[in-house]
């Protein structure tokens, strides 16, 4: 259960309005198998963001098990979420994480054609430390829980909830 990070890859945008298209996929793909053959058909997880001033803000997590992980992470459904994003400031870029044998090969897809568990994983993992960062996530699956479970002082906490010691003292030994 071995992924690896490639990215950031700069999403380009095309058009008068300046949106992400079906160019925008042939130039991702591109640049993916420019930086490793085989990546653009790999299978795993993506992260949309955007990069504004020295910083990078998740928007988007996903998966690609029984699709490319390319062809997922730019399927129309999906660039049409990313063009809909209320704040569009910054430079889009998508980061993949292609499933890795041990050894280091691209992992084929599965030919029972069932999802892997550690993708599954992998995708609510992203999502909920994305949540954190970006509770403006563009990302709905998965999320429901995500976004109504509270921890005091640690993950959600209300507004005027308070902290205390121990919550402080854990969030210092999880972070």
């Amino acid at each position: 259960m071995n992924f690896d990070v490639l990215g950031s890859f700069v999403i380009t945008r095309h058009g008068p309005k300046n949106l992400i298209s079906k160019q925008s996929f042939v130039d991702l793909r591109e640049e993916a198998e420019k930086k490793r053959m085989g990546l653009s058909s790999a299978r795993g997880c993506y992260v949309f963001a955007m990069r504004a001033g020295k910083g990078i803000t998740p928007f988007y997590a996903g998966q690609a098990c029984a699709t490319p992980l390319i062809g997922e992470a730019m399927n129309p459904s999906n660039i049409a979420k990313y063009n809909d994003m209320p704040h569009r400031k910054g430079n889009p870029v998508m980061f993949l994480l292609p499933m890795v044998t041990p050894t280091g090969k691209l992992r084929k897809r599965p030919t029972n054609g069932k999802p892997l568990r550690s993708i599954d994983f992998l995708e609510e993992w992203l999502i909920a430390t994305h949540l954190v960062k970006n509770p403006n996530l563009i990302s709905n699956r998965k999320t429901k829980i995500l976004r109504n479970i509270h921890v005091t002082g640690i993950l959600n906490a209300k507004p005027g909830s308070g902290k205390n010691r121990a919550s402080s003292a854990l969030k210092r030994a999880i972070f």
